[in-house]
């Protein structure tokens, strides 16, 4: 299965020509261009001693030569291990010596002497991607080859080593087999990419380094469907994009919709979309509404993650037009090949409909195995899947347990908060205790902590209540504009 990706990625580059393939920062490059780019690497990776088939280590940015990459890797059936470009210097050092592959594909801005040092000492090819016409891939001085090894090898039916969205901690590599990556390529084909969709650009933000970007690129790579890159989200560069090259679907994390409905963007900028998918998060049904009501584009929420090689929950279209307000904050029923229950969190037993407890999946791309997540969920009698947070966010303060996301919802009540998260902080007496990072919508009335923490009292229950509750500018998000739960805790320790 996984061949006929390759394939199929190959077929694109061989048959795509001049036909415009990947756009970034108002400019085009071609099909030929993007083979070239993998011709190339290819090329410069043979002549640096990198055998075939060995795993290869990308710093993931989404720049058209990085996505020229991934679609060489896939044509050349290429192990891609992914890494981690929204840390320091030191941090992308060490992990490249975790790393320990043959070779090291990154930006030009990416090769610090610290990531030199570090590739030098695993004996890495090191080669810089540049947006450049003619030599888009150039050896880094010094790391000319490969050395003897050891190097780092990996089951040669793994496609990719994705990285987590790193909310809770480090981001971790997972495996996604070729197989696994075929198969939600078809299946997304059938949910996503429809006729009309092929001949519209793919509007693409989510980073390449992790299961969305992967999700979203890898049917777009196989059917030729031209890309949109935006390096990272702007309310400005996105409605600029959706203006200029008016696709009919786009995607956004919460915090992203909350800003386009905040910025109050012209209706007619987004007139060509007819659906805004959203993923990542929950987001919230009142949000969800607002959207909707200023732009006349369906949202339509899903549910995937790494270890499910994509999504396994979402609306199709015609599915929310006819329920979509009957079962507003649900993520919709499971995805294609996906069968979905929820157990009891301490037996396992199942339970049954409207009651909350975790989340298993049973994916046919993965197996015939049911996979337990740590995500707290419900199904409705109709089998609609509703989130209700995770149980290993769970606070345990002095014996009772908290789940952080039914504070924060509290706190979102609050007409002048944007988004709230909560997080645990040891407690020496407790073992721990909730506190809240606030943001406020642009414009409102500025609360005090303590008439936020007397807005709360009245909705929680008092061992839920927050010790500490700050007024934050902005969370602190990952590249996937996921909150990161490490970064609010150490908000609270610079306090």
């Amino acid at each position: 299965m996984g061949e006929g990706l390759s394939d199929r990625v190959r077929a694109t580059l061989e048959t795509g020509g001049e036909a415009p393939a990947v756009a970034f920062a108002g400019t085009w490059r071609s099909w030929a261009w993007v083979k070239q780019v993998a011709d190339q690497l290819e090329a410069a990776l043979a002549a640096g001693g990198v055998a075939a088939g060995a795993p290869v280590g990308l710093a993931a940015r989404n720049r058209p030569a990085q996505v020229a990459a991934f679609a060489g890797q896939i044509a050349a059936r290429r192990t891609t291990s992914m890494i981690y470009t929204a840390q320091t210097p030191v941090g992308m050092a060490a992990d490249v010596r975790r790393l320990n592959a043959a070779a090291i594909l990154a930006d030009p801005q990416d090769w610090t002497a610290e990531l030199r040092a570090a590739a030098a000492e695993t004996g890495s090819l090191g080669l810089a991607l540049a947006d450049d016409p003619d030599t888009p891939v150039r050896v880094v001085d010094g790391l000319e080859r490969a050395g003897a090894g050891p190097h780092r090898s990996v089951a040669a039916e793994v496609a990719f080593e994705l990285l987590s969205s790193g909310t809770t901690g480090a981001p971790k590599r997972l495996p996604l087999s070729w197989a696994t990556v075929e198969s939600a390529t078809a299946d997304a084909g059938l949910v996503y990419v429809g006729t009309a969709q092929r001949q519209t650009p793919l509007l693409m933000l989510h980073p390449i380094g992790n299961v969305a970007g992967v999700s979203y690129l890898c049917p777009a790579l196989a059917a030729g469907q031209p890309i949109v890159l935006l390096e990272k989200f702007t309310v400005e560069s996105w409605v600029e994009a959706v203006r200029t090259y008016r696709p009919v679907r786009s995607a956004l994390p919460p915090a992203a919709v909350r800003m386009v409905v905040e910025a109050q963007v012209p209706r007619e900028a987004l007139s060509s979309l007819t659906v805004l998918a959203v993923g990542g998060a929950r987001i919230e049904p009142e949000l969800q509404e607002q959207f909707e009501a200023m732009y006349g584009v369906p949202v339509t929420p899903a549910f995937g993650a790494t270890e499910f090689g994509g999504v396994v929950a979402n609306w199709t279209l015609d599915l929310y037009r006819a329920l979509g307000a009957a079962k507003r904050g649900s993520v919709g029923r499971a995805s294609p090949k996906v069968a979905l229950r929820v157990v009891d969190r301490d037996s396992f037993q199942p339970l049954p409909a409207g009651e909350v407890g975790l989340l298993e999946a049973r994916v046919d791309r993965l197996g015939p195995h049911w996979i337990r997540t740590t995500d707290m969920a419900s199904l409705d009698k109709d089998g609609f899947l509703f989130l209700h947070g995770r149980a290993d966010d769970a606070i345990n303060r002095g014996g009772f347990k908290i789940v952080p996301e039914v504070v924060a919802e509290a706190l979102r009540r609050h007409p002048a908060v944007a988004d709230a998260v909560v997080v645990g902080l040891a407690d020496p007496r407790l073992g721990e205790t909730p506190v809240a990072a606030v943001e406020l919508k642009a414009g409102a009335e500025t609360p005090t902590p303590d008439e936020l923490m007397a807005f709360a009292r009245d909705r929680l229950l008092a061992y839920q209540l927050p010790t500490a509750i700050r007024i934050v500018p902005a969370l602190p998000r990952t590249l996937s504009m996921k909150v990161s739960a490490p970064d609010v805790r150490a908000l609270f320790g610079r306090a």
